[in-house]
């Protein structure tokens, strides 16, 4: 069963993941909060492992490194730092701790990064059948990230708020502006093309516009926070209208 973008095979992936999204709040509608937190805390833990796994497959793939046009595997560059693997820690994190600002990253900003490798993979990871350790183990993770991130919302753990919007914008910049302290410090030391966060321009046609903007490392970024604001506040709306119909359709019930 070989994987590329948007062909049937991956078309199917991503309807799989929609179909947990909607499944695991029916399934766990009646228990309780603190079993719903356990659930996802514990299908992070596994992705967790599933990661280490898959990157320990990595290392010993001679295709991958030859398709991806390096000389040796680099751990250094294969750290759970990314925008979105980093969402395996935090979403524990945020559960356990109850901090809205990680919870709200979690839900809002991670599952955009998972979603643009699914959509947009590296040439070592599209064009092979789905057996592939390699291949397995990337839907897996990414597929895994993403089913977690929205069922926070779906499993009523967080509840989008547009109060929430600053909080989550400065947990984004303050661990964008962390990992590129860490992209500086690999990149003089054990791996001189580290880039997590993107946080140096990337062969993204999106990055590569922001770079021609504002050709500065980190700073190039700046742009993404304008469209970050509307995706957020279009997201946020979307689970007020419910709300809004219901009270609407109330309103008109009492006037007749």
């Amino acid at each position: 069963m070989i994987v590329r973008p948007f062909n049937l095979p991956h078309i199917a992936l991503l309807l799989l993941a929609a179909v947990c999204i909607i499944l695991l709040p029916y399934f766990f509608r009646d228990w309780t909060e603190k079993k719903c937190k356990a659930i996802l805390v514990g299908l992070c833990l596994l992705n967790i492992l599933a990661f280490f796994l898959y990157k320990i497959c990595l290392s010993k793939d001679t295709e991958f490194l030859s398709v991806s046009g390096i000389d040796r595997f680099n751990w250094f560059n294969e750290l759970p730092l990314q925008l979105c693997n980093i969402n395996m820690f935090l979403i524990p994190i945020g559960l356990l701790t109850n901090r809205r600002s990680l919870l709200g990253f979690s839900f809002y900003i991670a599952p955009l990064g998972a979603v643009m490798a699914l959509l947009f993979p590296e040439p070592a990871f599209s064009g092979y059948s789905l057996l592939t350790p390699r291949i397995f183990g990337f839907y897996f993770t990414h597929l895994l990230i993403l089913i977690c991130s929205i069922s926070l919302a779906t499993l009523r753990l967080y509840r989008p708020k547009l109060t929430d919007l600053p909080g989550i914008l400065l947990t984004l910049l303050c661990i964008a502006f962390a990992a590129f302290g860490c992209n500086l410090i690999l990149r003089a030391t054990v791996c001189p093309f580290a880039n997590y966060f993107f946080t140096f321009p990337a062969d993204i046609s999106i990055l590569n516009l922001f770079w021609s903007w504002l050709p500065v490392p980190f700073l190039y970024l700046l742009p993404a926070i304008g469209i970050l604001l509307a995706y957020m506040a279009l997201i946020s709306f979307l689970f007020y209208l419910p709300g809004l119909v219901r009270k609407h359709k109330e309103k008109d019930s009492a006037v007749c």
